[in-house]
């Protein structure tokens, strides 16, 4: 998969071009979308504490729920929690995080957004 774009803020989003043309929205648990949400986190901490420090870093996103599925869409409202570990001590904290997930109307891509890092 190859990301397309990343825009960084309150709420972070990315969007990947999904293989095939498909219209189903990845789960919140799905691989693909587990992925992106821990570049997603990796991305922001690169910004806010430089890339060194963001190297140092590995994430896992843990206790997943979707929250919420519209309907009409079948885009996801999702909530997790997100460990991070640092390679340096092996010191693991996590907190609570929300991120939606939704598919672009030609079915040919995806938006992450994550709310919370």
């Amino acid at each position: 998969m190859k990301i397309k774009r990343i825009s960084l803020g309150l709420a972070t989003a990315a969007l990947v071009a999904i293989s095939g043309c498909s219209n189903t929205v990845p789960a919140c648990s799905d691989t693909v979308t587990v992925d992106l949400v821990k570049e997603i986190a990796d991305r922001e901490m690169a910004r806010q504490f430089g890339p060194n420090v963001a190297s140092l870093f590995s994430y896992s996103v843990e206790s997943i729920r979707t929250t919420w599925t519209d309907e009409q869409t079948g885009a996801h409202e999702c909530a997790a929690q997100l460990a991070m570990t640092a390679s340096n001590t092996g010191q693991t904290d996590e907190g609570p995080i929300t991120y939606t997930v939704e598919v672009t109307d030609d079915g040919e891509e995806f938006f992450v957004n994550v709310y919370g890092l």
